[in-house]
């Protein structure tokens, strides 16, 4: 009995050293793993690839040691029955994330701080985790998207490039002279401070509607907050346009009323 007991005291402290020994190695390997990551990526990344090393290495001495404590993992797992199957889906998905997640990591399409849009979601991103992906959104909302929906879709990277077009769109009546409607259009885009003198602002005939000649002017500021640099062409335009008499036209339903004799 004693034999047995001692025997049990051995593999209990045998196990247990291997958890303390996966644990320690886990953190050492994982660290030294991160480092050249972090000098060809970001620390953002570094931090990524050192979890999964971590949780890797660690799981492995994990299992280990209990196995060697006589657990049979395949049979306990084997005896949740349901649990099992549920695992094994939640398994499946969780594995595609991160699968997705790596892929997402050394592709680099984007990267923290971004601004980016995913389907019909616009938003900033504020982490890229194993997996799935965070944005915040302009009205201060955490969207969490799983890192393979985000590899099965479009993703625009509105922050990509160091500038970006702005395009005003508006409509001018027909009698107006168009040639001085795109004058006054570039006057105003070259007067604002925000926008880039190369490329040059230009205005184009976007196509003719019935109510109005339809306009487009297009200028180029450096990426930022371009919506604000969009809505002060869009009162500059409107207050020259206002003194010079340029109008613009809505377009207008026009509703018939019929009387109806009653018998």
């Amino acid at each position: 009995m004693t034999f047995i007991h001692s025997a049990k005291l051995i593999s209990l402290a045998y196990s247990l050293g291997l958890f303390v020994f996966g644990y320690f190695l886990a953190k050492k390997v994982s660290h030294f793993v991160a480092i050249p990551i972090a000098q060809r990526f970001s620390r953002h990344h570094a931090q990524l690839v050192r979890r999964a090393t971590f949780y890797i290495i660690f799981i492995m001495f994990f299992v280990t040691g209990l196995q060697h404590l006589g657990f049979n993992l395949s049979v306990l797992l084997g005896a949740a029955g349901v649990f099992t199957v549920a695992v094994s889906f939640a398994s499946q998905t969780a594995a595609s994330n991160l699968i997705s997640g790596i892929f997402l990591l050394f592709e680099r399409p984007f990267k923290v701080g971004d601004t980016i849009e995913v389907k019909t979601i616009r938003g900033t991103v504020e982490s890229i985790d194993l997996l799935s992906s965070k944005l915040r959104t302009a009205d201060n909302t955490l969207v969490r998207i799983p890192n393979e929906s985000m590899m099965k879709s479009e993703i625009f990277n509105l922050s990509y490039f160091l500038t970006r077009r702005i395009d005003v769109l508006l409509g001018v009546s027909y009698q107006c002279n168009i040639e001085q409607v795109k004058r006054l259009l570039k006057e105003v885009a070259e007067a604002c401070d925000n926008v880039l003198k190369e490329p040059e602002p230009t205005v184009i005939i976007e196509h003719f509607a019935d109510y109005a000649v339809q306009l487009k002017l297009m200028v180029w500021a450096k990426n930022g907050d371009l919506q604000t640099i969009k809505n002060s062409l869009q009162e500059k335009i409107k207050q020259v346009f206002d003194e010079q008499g340029i109008e613009m036209p809505v377009q207008q339903v026009t509703i018939h009323q019929v009387e109806v004799e009653k018998e």
